[in-house]
């Protein structure tokens, strides 16, 4: 079963990344669709509009991170001659440190060179590929939301009707809840993102560094990844700030100052903004994450997360399946006993 389940996700990859994803954008933006309709707007127009919203949205992000990567590239030969300045001082302190030298790292790096550049080739091709990949998922993503939008209460119906009426209310409570948890998460991330991105401008312009704008969407964005995204958003601008050669007591502050911030995204703001939304323990996190960038890359390892915790909630209110449920929440024994003791209250 489990197989059977990783190959359809697999093999179904160009059908279902799309389709989640729409899924995803419409949670979050459903609010904002019944809000249009509540002022008069036909849900045909307001959901258009949402679609535009979210259009709108992304491809501002990929103009801003296209233009300032263009600016990134020209300058490539300066950086290229910064970096070559760069090389000798790293060499000596290897030297020093290892009794290596330089005229031997330098073979090393010419016996190594020609098998690094044609993988550096294949990795750009990669992208490039994958790049006009997403972006043709991209469109068949917004036609998906605004149909899913226009029908959402039909879907609902139709889920409905394959649940025994007994369960009936059990099942409108699952739905109700995996698409709040859905909206809180991704709603919040958008948050902690945006005050991430605000906190990151400041430093870097203040420490003046170049690309901050690049670095700061860079930086916000990669951080939807749990974990990983932290780590990779301050990492990549201390170590651009290394290679344009800053004095040690400069590099200590930066590197200070940002790790000071990811300090606030992880115990401060994702706490208080995010909360536990999708009460997975940090095992599952992983394997959400490993999972999903396994089967369908980067989105995978965005997608899976929220995905994973609609899972545990469904089997959170299938009695065979409970045992799985605990297993991957962060609550305690009490805490379970408690919500699910509440539930079946609520139920008879």
């Amino acid at each position: 079963m489990v197989l059977a389940l990783i190959a359809i996700l697999y093999l179904g990859e160009s059908f279902l990344k799309p389709i989640t994803l729409a899924f995803f954008f419409a949670t979050l933006m459903k609010p904002v669709c019944v809000l249009f309709e509540k002022w008069g707007i036909g849900r045909v127009i307001a959901s258009l509009l949402c679609t535009v919203i979210v259009f709108l949205s992304v491809s501002g992000l990929i103009f801003l991170i296209v233009r300032q990567a263009s600016e990134f590239a020209d300058d490539l030969p300066e950086l290229a001659e910064e970096i070559k300045g760069f090389i000798p001082e790293v060499q000596n302190k290897i030297a020093s440190s290892t009794g290596v030298s330089t005229t031997q790292q330098s073979q090393m790096f010419e016996d190594q060179s020609d098998g690094i550049f044609e993988g550096l080739q294949t990795y750009v091709q990669g992208i490039l590929q994958n790049t006009f990949t997403t972006f043709g998922h991209f469109f068949l993503t917004l036609v998906y939301l605004f149909l899913f939008l226009i029908h959402r209460s039909k879907f609902k119906k139709v889920i409905l009707k394959y649940i025994h009426h007994k369960n009936r209310e059990n099942g409108h409570k699952v739905i109700d809840k995996a698409a709040s948890v859905s909206h809180h998460y991704l709603w919040g991330r958008i948050k902690v993102m945006t005050i991430l991105g605000i906190m990151y401008l400041i430093t870097f312009l203040v420490f003046d560094i170049r690309y901050a704008l690049l670095f700061t969407i860079l930086g916000a964005l990669i951080t939807i990844i749990p974990y990983i995204g932290p780590l990779l958003s301050g990492v990549l601008p201390v170590a651009f700030a290394l290679l344009e050669g800053n004095d040690t007591s400069f590099m200590l502050l930066f590197a200070t100052v940002i790790l000071i911030i990811q300090l606030i995204e992880s115990y401060i703001l994702e706490p208080w903004i995010i909360g536990n939304e999708v009460s997975l323990t940090p095992l599952f996190i992983i394997i959400a994450i490993i999972i999903g960038g396994m089967l369908w890359g980067i989105l995978g390892m965005i997608l899976f997360v929220p995905l994973f915790a609609i899972v545990k909630i469904i089997f959170d209110h299938i009695e065979k399946f409970r045992p799985l449920a605990f297993l991957m929440s962060n609550v305690d024994d009490a805490s379970v006993s408690n919500r699910l003791k509440e539930e079946k209250e609520y139920l008879t």
